[in-house]
């Protein structure tokens, strides 16, 4: 982690140093499911709160009211875009020839917004072209409808959205390593960040220790490990009974936990108190005993909670994920009772 900063109300969040010297915050808000006016609220009290780092995406369809909170805030002095972070995603659905610069000109357009500070391929997976529908289906099966764009030549293509300055950094997610290996082949740009699911149940050691070793940084969504019918992360008792010694919540020693091995966490929330206590995880330190005892509680792929299967979107030839333990996972949630998608 750098030396560097950015100065807030009463609040220093660390940053990152990014392989091409761009510094991004290591927390961040998630935006996804958070749309409309909330989203528009929510984004205004988190910039008063002191966070300078937003992630969204051309499918969490909530660029316009995020675009429109920052303006605000850029207009009433509350802050400078320069001070700020932006990251968006092109989604599979516009990996076509072109389809990406058309992708990001859109989301600027919706946004508001002359630059993104951070653009990435959402999935290594194509869909078929849409400017439409999310999953384009087959109408008899159901199924989705794959395209043929190679993930190779669509990240070729966001490297010429950057050369052109629509965005300062480019990067992926979703990746796994056998897919950033063959990415780094022919890539002239290195992506700056991979954003998967990490939490502590799925600390992704392996694919942060290569990450590192080429200079890509590791971004956590689903920090917290939340899922609908999942039993909840933040009630298991040793992240309960660390939470207690140091008089912390469990989100913060989650938090914490992945602030402290360097990785950039973006925590999504809709409540305002919760939007706060997210962002006071700089106050203290987890002890090397604490970080080994939180260190036990991963699961390696039977600690995943996203697995993107919906419309048989793993029979794809480039999903990113372990089949069998997407199997063996889904057997165990059926007999606990546990079997949301």
């Amino acid at each position: 982690m750098s030396n560097s900063s950015q100065s807030l109300p009463n609040k220093t969040i660390p940053s990152v140093c990014l392989n091409n010297g761009i510094t991004i915050p290591i927390l961040g808000l998630g935006t996804y499911k958070i749309q409309d006016e909330q989203a528009e609220r929510i984004v205004l009290k988190a910039i008063e709160l002191g966070y300078r780092h937003f992630d969204t995406a051309y499918y969490y369809q909530n660029l316009q009211p995020i675009g429109r909170a920052i303006r605000q805030a850029i207009q009433n002095g509350t802050i400078k875009r320069e001070d700020l972070f932006i990251t968006t995603k092109v989604w599979p659905t516009w990996y076509g020839p072109g389809r990406v610069e058309a992708s990001v000109s859109n989301m600027l357009r919706e946004s508001g917004l002359e630059y993104f500070d951070l653009v990435l391929l959402h999935w290594p997976m194509a869909l078929i072209e849409s400017n439409t529908e999310m999953i384009p289906c087959h109408q008899s099966t159901n199924k989705a409808i794959f395209g043929k764009d190679d993930f190779v030549d669509t990240y070729y293509e966001l490297e010429n959205v950057q050369r052109k300055g629509s965005t300062r950094s480019i990067g992926v997610s979703n990746f796994n390593q056998k897919q950033l290996e063959r990415l780094l082949k022919s890539a002239t740009i290195v992506p700056v960040t991979n954003q998967v699911e990490c939490h502590l149940y799925l600390a992704q050691n392996d694919l942060k220790n290569f990450c590192s070793e080429h200079r890509i940084s590791l971004t956590a969504y689903c920090p917290l490990g939340n899922r609908p019918g999942s039993s909840s992360l933040l009630e298991n008792e040793v992240i309960k009974s660390i939470a207690k010694e140091l008089r912390k919540t469990s989100a913060q020693i989650a938090i914490k936990w992945l602030v402290q091995r360097n990785i950039i966490a973006i925590p999504k929330t809709s409540d305002p108190k919760r939007l706060e206590e997210n962002l006071n995880v700089f106050d203290f330190e987890l002890d090397p005993n604490q970080m080994e005892r939180l260190n036990r509680l991963d699961q390696g792929e039977q600690g995943r909670m996203i697995w993107f299967n919906v419309h048989d979107m793993d029979e794809h030839s480039e999903y990113p994920f372990e089949k069998d333990q997407m199997i063996n996972r889904s057997r165990k949630m059926k007999k606990t009772g546990n079997s949301s998608p």
